[in-house]
């Protein structure tokens, strides 16, 4: 798919489009089954690499990753669960209602995942909000697609089913597409800025945005685990900016004629 926006935009990493599909390329990166990997390295390769990535429910074994991409949601699916990843969300073993339990828990992960669970991951100062954001803040889908892909946006066409068209952006760069994002909509607020991981912000948050009659831009990569996981792959100074399909049409139709066309503009984008 070629993009007025890109045309104009000209950013450093490729945009990606979040694709529902049936199938999956051949050569397509996907985790093996059973092997646990963050979806945010399967973004990073379409945005880096411009590699297609992508999986379903038996390759994305990370919970919070199929929660993300619209393959099912968990985290309550027992009173046992629902404390562990609110303690998880929140304080970790301050914050559990079973500490015998979630010490067990602590003891069978690996090595590199002890201290972040013993200490939680502070996105919820209380357990008990972070069960609120579990049961009623979260987005959830269980989409009925097999996959779920990170594709390249340059390599989609319009037979697919895109759902999303994330951004990785620099300062410049998310200050350009959030200009244009509010240029066509009405009020003030352009982007949502939801708290959660940052797997949440490039899709899930997004799908639900899509559903509304004036969809916002999803703003993401603000959560200290997400970024430390991303440092080899994008500087510390990119952001993501989720646009959904709506809102993405919509800003193709003004990104000839919009703030990449004036004076001050051009000033930054030089490459």
């Amino acid at each position: 798919m070629k993009s007025v926006i890109v045309a104009n935009l000209r950013p450093e990493f490729e945009p990606v489009a979040v694709v529902w599909s049936n199938t999956i390329p051949d050569d397509a990166l996907q985790f093996s089954k059973g092997k646990f990997g963050c979806i945010l390295y399967l973004f990073a390769e379409a945005a880096r690499r411009g590699k297609v990535a992508g999986g379903n429910r038996e390759t994305i074994t990370c919970n919070g990753g199929r929660a993300a991409l619209g393959l099912g949601v968990d985290f309550d699916a027992s009173d046992e669960r629902l404390d562990r990843f609110a303690a998880a969300f929140s304080k970790g073993l301050k914050s559990t209602q079973n500490p015998t339990t979630y010490k067990a828990k602590i003891e069978a992960a690996p090595k590199s995942w002890k201290a972040l669970l013993e200490l939680g991951e502070r996105r919820h100062c209380r357990a008990e909000l972070a069960r609120e954001w579990i049961l009623e803040g979260l987005p959830r889908y269980d989409i009925p697609y097999e996959y779920v892909l990170f594709k390249p946006l340059r390599h989609t066409d319009d037979s697919e089913n895109i759902r999303a068209v994330i951004f990785p952006v620099n300062p410049v760069e998310l200050s350009g597409l959030v200009t244009l994002a509010g240029s066509v909509m009405q009020g003030t607020d352009s982007v949502r800025v939801p708290q959660g991981a940052c797997c949440n912000s490039i899709a899930a948050f997004a799908y639900a945005e899509a559903e509304l009659e004036a969809p916002k831009a999803v703003m993401g990569m603000l959560g200290a685990e997400g970024r430390d996981v991303m440092r080899k792959r994008l500087r510390d100074d990119i952001l993501t900016l989720t646009l959904p399909l709506p809102l993405f049409l919509r800003m193709e139709q003004e990104a000839d004629d919009c703030i990449f066309q004036i004076p001050s503009w051009k000033k930054f984008n030089r490459r």
